[in-house]
């Protein structure tokens, strides 16, 4: 799967560079940056939560967004496309959709395995996307049961609610977080260098586009099917980032410290460069 005309040297990490060449202090520089974001995030999340909590009625914004978006009519096709990453993140459709990633990057880590170069970063990939998506959906499931905001009902407010009621809280909604840390690591994974220097990577583009467009839909195929208000979609947007961005944090530091310990053994025995 790589260009083999031309192999590069492993980057060896000292003080000043990381094992990818980058520089380091650049790269700490950016670490804060990213960092004084992150809990910038958290903070306005953990408001939200005890605002929604202790203000669970939808505000007047809430019921304008979901009425002016149920008032649309385009073409029919259109609502069916917008509404189809809410149907692909119904339980049962987003377990398979996880399963079957988790065991392609495994098979490619085998693939790799079989030519004698190193299936770490495949099979590293496979276990940090599964964890961002396990974990981030079990973190929400707690939060929404402590904020305990209750879902629209169109017997109570003048909208529409064109799936079945369930009697799970609303805030944040866990499809959009769903989406969000999901595809999100897909899409960030995609960006990686082992992908990037594959020469067949441009078949990508038709994944990279749908997980955009998924990103982007499913906050209004939730309003616009009346499960959840314009507030729990803004709350799983940026719940989802923030898992997102934990995880992949998560991700970069362990393959920077596999990368630290890979050169030091290479520096060893350099015989081991030639096994990829």
């Amino acid at each position: 799967m790589y260009n083999t005309t031309h192999r590069q040297k492993p980057q060896v990490s000292d003080n000043t560079t990381t094992p990818g060449g980058e520089s380091r202090r650049a790269a700490q520089k950016r670490h804060r940056v990213a960092v004084t974001f992150w809990v910038i995030g958290l903070i306005i999340f953990v408001i939200s939560c005890l605002i929604i909590h202790f203000h669970p009625q939808p505000y007047p914004f809430d019921l304008a967004a979901t009425q002016t978006v149920q008032s649309l009519h385009p073409w029919p096709w259109v609502n069916t496309v917008i509404e189809f990453p809410s149907t692909l993140n119904d339980p049962l459709p987003s377990i398979v959709a996880l399963g079957v990633w988790f065991f392609a990057m495994l098979l490619i880590g085998l693939a790799f395995r079989s030519k004698g170069k190193s299936p770490a970063r495949w099979l590293l990939s496979a276990v940090f996307l599964l964890l961002a998506v396990m974990c981030s959906a079990g973190l929400n499931v707690v939060i929404d049961d402590l904020v305990a905001r209750p879902r629209p009902d169109p017997h109570i407010e003048p909208i529409h609610v064109y799936t079945p009621i369930v009697p799970f809280p609303t805030y944040p909604s866990g499809h959009t977080e769903h989406d969000v840390a999901f595809y999100g690591f897909l899409l960030y994974l995609s960006f990686t260098r082992p992908v990037r220097e594959w020469r067949y990577r441009w078949l990508l583009i038709p994944l990279q586009l749908y997980a955009l467009f998924d990103i982007l839909a499913i906050g209004y195929s939730r309003v616009l099917e009346g499960d959840h208000w314009l507030t729990d979609v803004l709350g799983g947007y940026l719940e989802g980032a923030l898992y997102l961005l934990f995880f992949i944090f998560l991700y970069r530091w362990t393959t920077d410290l596999l990368a630290q310990r890979r050169a030091r053994k290479i520096a060893k025995h350099p015989a081991m460069a030639h096994n990829g």
